[in-house]
């Protein structure tokens, strides 16, 4: 019989049957599980209150004085609370170097299996989102002017001058490495413009932040980057008609919209500058794990591991955008469905990274915190991935802030109240009035 704990009563050894929340709002992949060390008993504390437990398995087995101490505990689960605030102090860094060093090893291990042919790269943040936003703004309207610019040149004259694009895609990057957070912001909340422009620049912020995670160089970042921009160039030679259809596409509109891969080759073919890796991901990232893609019908590794990782955010980025026939998917969701295609349409161990680099609360999502509160999430805490940097924009009352303030949950604790603070769940888009553009954009 499952048993009630606070999660201040928690130790390794037992065994985990419930949250008092849903799976998927912790970093815990398998529900129901044994708590094999302190670094996971922290992160129950952080992401709950409670927690209900299997008394006969584990290698801990619940005692009676531990029956009782959980019985003491009240509904909020903050009787036995002891607040340390031990970001300075030298034990939790040591537990944090040790957290920065397994998240690490877990994508130098996927840098390797994707047989990269450059050593992995370790990336440091080295400006504030606040830094970087400006320069963020910057970019994103150059990198627009330019894509902009070239699609109404190959418009009117069918040529494709692609230039000034890359230069302005590298200028990403470059602002990405620096801090991949304040571009994913803008991407996420800034007004949608027509699916397909949309889409693609915001595909490609994806690609940035999710191939930086993976430890590629600037070079290789600059290839995907370019790569998932022009995903969709074909797209141009279709009818506009068959792109904003509302219902569903008869057999023939579909092989129809499928060619837009072929017409993307031929436009990229015709282009001066395209590296042929570029080439490939634009050709591929139709292609499934299981061979049942298209064009060519490839299988696991025979499809290019850029191809394959565009093939990722390109899903991903389309899930969580609204088209004319559905509107926009939830985060939730969109890890959901990658979870349902991971082994068949996307290489399993791509799926976990790509998961692991957006966060349990991705930048830009909207969050509600245990004070009542409601912020956006501007920041990762690479080293506290349950406790990013949240920008308050609704106080407990679900009033407007008149003065939106970050609020770093890696160091405030604790509320006003004294009680514990932490997300207690995400929220929808637009939840309580909120317009993600009125603070950023």
């Amino acid at each position: 019989m499952a048993v009630k704990v606070s999660v201040d009563e928690l130790r390794t050894g037992m065994f985990v049957t419930e949250l008092d929340r849903p799976w998927h709002e912790s970093p815990f992949l398998l529900q129901g599980f044994q708590i094999e060390s302190d670094d996971e008993v922290r992160q129950l504390q952080e992401c709950c209150q409670h927690v209900f437990i299997d008394p006969g398995r584990g290698k801990h087995v619940v005692s009676s004085f531990d029956a009782e101490a959980a019985a003491r505990s009240d509904d909020d689960g903050v009787d036995h609370l002891v607040i340390q605030r031990d970001v300075e102090d030298s034990e939790w860094k040591s537990k944090a170097a040790k957290e920065r060093e397994k998240h690490l090893s877990s994508a130098r291990k996927a840098h390797d299996a994707l047989g990269l042919p450059n050593a992995f790269v370790e990336y440091e943040v080295t400006a504030s989102v606040e830094q970087e936003l400006e320069v963020a703004r910057e970019v994103h309207a150059e990198l627009e002017t330019s894509l902009d610019s070239a699609l109404a040149s190959y418009t009117e004259n069918s040529e494709l001058n692609v230039e000034e694009v890359k230069t302005s895609t590298n200028h990403l990057v470059e602002s990405m490495i620096r801090n991949p957070d304040a571009s994913f912001l803008l991407s996420r909340l800034k007004s949608q413009d027509t699916y397909s422009y949309s889409h693609s620049v915001d595909a490609s912020v994806l690609a940035i932040m999710f191939g930086r995670h993976l430890g590629l160089t600037e070079g290789e970042l600059n290839k995907l980057a370019l790569g998932v921009l022009l995903l969709d160039i074909g797209k141009l030679k279709l009818p506009p008609a068959l792109l904003d259809k509302v219902g569903k596409l008869h057999h023939v509109e579909v092989r129809l919209l499928k060619r837009h891969v072929d017409y993307s080759i031929e436009v990229l073919s015709e282009t001066q500058g395209i590296d042929p890796e570029v080439l490939s991901i634009v050709a591929y990232h139709h292609e499934r794990v299981d061979g049942k893609g298209y064009p060519k019908g490839m299988k696991g590794t025979e499809i290019p591991v850029y191809a394959r990782i565009a093939a990722i955010v390109d899903f991903y980025d389309a899930y969580t955008h609204p088209r004319p026939y559905r509107p926009a998917h939830s985060t939730a969701q969109a890890i959901n469905a990658l979870y349902n295609g991971s082994g068949t349409r996307f290489q399993p161990e791509l799926v976990e990274e790509f998961i692991q680099a957006l966060g349990v609360y991705p930048t830009g999502s909207l969050v509600l915190l245990s004070s009542g509160e409601v912020g956006i999430v501007i920041e990762q805490n690479p080293l506290r991935r349950l406790r990013p940097t949240v920008l308050i924009v609704r106080d407990a009352d679900k009033q407007e802030v008149e003065m939106p303030y970050n609020c770093d949950l890696s160091i405030e604790l604790v509320d006003k109240q004294g009680k514990k603070l932490f997300i207690e769940s995400a929220l929808q888009p637009g939840a309580y009035g909120v317009s993600a553009d009125d603070f950023y954009l």
